[in-house]
């Protein structure tokens, strides 16, 4: 039970931490006009590939855990426990503080976690 809740958090760790910082890695992508170089542009930032490599990682380690945990339990868990991640991380890299409304948020996600894995 507690390694399942571990795997759970680590995947939406993953995950969370990751979107804002595939967010800010691809930062100019707007100036390309077609797809040939919005791809080059891409795949030449080392930073924005490492943190879409960590996220597919990330993606992978669910499905090895949706195999292993259940299956109502580990969706809502993993998805919004990436929620509070993506804040928290956001945050960390300058995308904004979290009001008090967001803290009462994470707040109310924490204690959802909690109640879900009683």
């Amino acid at each position: 039970m507690i390694e399942g809740i571990i795997r759970m958090i680590v995947v939406a760790f993953i995950w969370g931490a990751t979107n804002p910082l595939i967010k800010l890695t691809s930062s100019g992508l707007d100036e390309c006009c077609d797809t040939r170089s919005k791809v080059l542009f891409l795949i030449t930032r080392p930073m924005y590939m490492l943190s879409v490599m960590a996220n597919q990682l990330g993606s992978l380690l669910f499905f090895v855990l949706l195999g292993t945990a259940e299956l109502g339990l580990a969706v809502p868990v993993v998805n919004s426990l990436t929620l509070l991640f993506t804040s928290l991380v956001g945050t960390l890299v300058g995308e904004g503080n979290i009001g008090l409304n967001g803290w009462l948020g994470s707040l109310c996600i924490v204690v959802g976690t909690a109640l879900c894995n009683l």
